[in-house]
């Protein structure tokens, strides 16, 4: 069996990593809007912009600026906005690390082929991966901006699955994103298992659906 798995609050929190880069390009910044609100604005002006570069609108840098421009001064120069976005992104890659179930999981798991999908740039997903510790648990590393199509494009699952010679019945795909990760999946083939870590499905949400990775071992092992 092949076992697929996403990155980004799949397998590293990056949720928490954003936090601890916000606060620390808000103490830098000295600016009066409160933490909270600074914080939520980055967020915002990630959704709006990061979509724009999987699509092909904008390149890496350009959706980096354009997020520095909504959040802090739409009149920053390039050079001002990738200077504050490289304060952001140190506090940012120095809290990168792993849930405490990813190890244990991924240990149970030793005996399946395993890789990885992630959509974003390939050398700083990449660079997640070894900074965790984590590269050589995975034969096959499949990042969007390293082959031009992005989740929930079936074809970067397929990608994948033809790269270990696998037919996409036979692979599962394991990540926090229900609509791209999961729907994304079983659109192309495979089984895509959504990862609700914060327990917010609705009725509406198909099987299968884990909490957590401590429980994908016995899921997959029910599945044969």
């Amino acid at each position: 069996m092949l076992v697929l798995f996403d990155i980004d609050d799949t397998l590293i929190d990056h949720t928490s990593a954003v936090a601890t880069g916000v606060a620390s390009l808000h103490a830098q910044l000295h600016r009066p809007v409160a933490l909270a609100d600074f914080h939520r604005e980055w967020v915002t002006a990630m959704r709006d912009h990061f979509p724009r570069y999987l699509r092909g609108e904008l390149t890496y840098e350009e959706q980096r600026r354009a997020r520095l421009r909504q959040t802090v001064d739409p009149s920053l120069s390039d050079s001002q906005s990738d200077e504050l976005f490289e304060r952001y992104f140190q506090a940012y890659r120095g809290a990168w690390s792993l849930f405490p179930d990813v190890l244990p999981c991924l240990s149970s798991l030793a005996a399946h082929t395993m890789g990885v999908i992630s959509n974003g740039n390939g050398l700083e997903q990449r660079s997640k991966l070894v900074s965790t510790g984590l590269a050589d648990r995975f034969q096959y590393v499949c990042i969007s901006g390293d082959h031009g199509c992005a989740k929930p494009n079936p074809e970067i699952f397929r990608l994948a699955c033809r790269a270990a010679d696998c037919p996409v019945r036979e692979a599962v795909y394991v990540g926090d994103l229900y609509d791209a990760d999961a729907v994304g999946a079983r659109t192309a083939g495979l089984t895509g298992v959504w990862l609700d870590r914060r327990a917010t499905h609705r009725h509406d949400h198909a099987p299968p659906i884990i909490h957590s990775l401590a429980e994908l071992p016995a899921l997959l092992s029910r599945a044969g």
